[in-house]
């Protein structure tokens, strides 16, 4: 039986942002299930762009768009947006929703709407409302929030043990990849190799790690795919050195070609990971989008050693870094892979395996 699914958001779309990508990509997953599926979004106040193409979408997605209004400030614009999104919902028939907001949920389970909550993060980060909704109204004990889908177990434990949330109720769903290769990923064994990174450019993502083991291994070559044109130029006016090339945010439709064409990639990142916006401290919640996608292209991955991504990948799927930010060590483990050329033929085949159980469609069954 189909549903009536209804994602609202207050992200930007389309836009570079993962979690963009990943709403989407929910979005597309449950339609693929047949499902009506209808993205709730803010206008982004600039010339339309077609997310189809942008997101190199396969299935039909309805958009709602709701226009800004002009000279007002932000927090006010948030709660008239959600007061639209309750009306809008309001109206429709058996309706199910989705969203990552709290105050949104809330204002449609005082009306008896379903609501599938997504969470990523402590609750410590979010306003002074959200958090009185939490501690004061009995939000997680409401009937009609029926699922809370959480990103890692870490979430989940978060929720249980902080904020006493039935963990009957709480789902883990790490994120998905929606790349499909056809040809068997190839490796420049003995020869430079192509070392790439794709991703936010911060330097609680590696950034700084990439920058100083480019310039002490200078037998391989380092790719530093994503950010802004400002960005990218900030980093490049600091590094002479030419085995290190920083290219542009690469649209998904595009990535696997792009990625194929490496032969490591990294996961760098350091002890303390902020999240968008470097609002909050989200090494130990954390299940970055990069990961499944670079599974799904069957190369080798080397990774900073958290925790949190060992819930998903294990030593038969990456190298691990212990001393995240120890350049040499990084250079070691480069090293490590040139020499053992079975090993890395068979962990890329075990990443090409595990990646069939966390694609974007396998992932969206769970939600209803």
């Amino acid at each position: 039986m189909k549903a009536n699914i209804y994602y609202i958001t207050y992200s930007s779309i389309p836009s570079e942002l993962p979690s963009s990508l990943q709403i989407i990509k929910t979005c597309e997953g449950l339609s693929k299930n047949k499902n009506l599926v209808t993205l709730i979004k803010p206008g982004t106040g600039i010339k339309k762009i077609s997310i189809r193409k942008f997101y190199d979408l396969k299935e039909n997605i309805n958009i709602k768009e709701f226009k800004s209004i002009k000279n007002f400030p932000s927090g006010i614009k948030f709660y008239l947006y959600s007061f639209y999104c309750l009306f809008y919902i309001l109206r429709k028939k058996d309706p199910i929703v989705i969203t990552r907001n709290y105050f949104v949920s809330y204002l449609l389970l005082i009306f008896n709407i379903k609501v599938i909550l997504e969470v990523h993060h402590d609750i410590n980060i979010e306003g002074r409302v959200n958090k009185f909704i939490i501690k004061y109204l009995n939000f997680f004990k409401k009937k009609k929030l029926i699922k809370i889908v959480a990103i890692s177990n870490s979430v989940k434990n978060l929720f249980v043990k902080k904020y006493l949330v039935n963990p009957k109720k709480i789902i883990v769903l790490p994120s998905g990849s929606s790349i499909k290769v056809t040809k068997r990923p190839r490796f420049s064994f003995n020869k430079r190799l192509k070392i790439g990174y794709f991703g936010s450019i911060s330097y609680s993502k590696g950034i700084n790690t990439l920058i100083k083991l480019s310039k002490i291994d200078q037998e391989n070559d380092y790719y530093i795919f994503g950010g802004k044109k400002e960005e990218l130029q900030k980093f490049k006016n600091r590094v002479s050195n030419k085995n290190l090339f920083f290219m542009k945010h690469i649209s998904y439709n595009f990535l696997p070609k792009i990625m194929m064409t490496m032969d490591i990639l990294t996961i760098p990142y350091t002890r303390k990971v902020n999240s968008a916006g470097g609002v909050d401290d989200i090494s130990q919640y954390t299940s970055p989008l990069k990961l499944f996608d670079y599974m799904a292209v069957g190369k080798i991955i080397i990774s900073s050693n958290l925790k949190v991504l060992r819930e998903v990948i294990g030593q038969r799927n990456a190298y691990f870094i212990n001393n995240f930010e120890n350049v040499f060590e990084w250079k070691r483990k480069i090293q490590f892979v040139k020499n053992n050329r079975v090993k890395n033929l068979i962990m890329s085949k075990n990443n090409l395996i595990l990646s069939k159980k966390f694609n974007h469609i396998k992932r969206v069954e769970k939600y209803l």
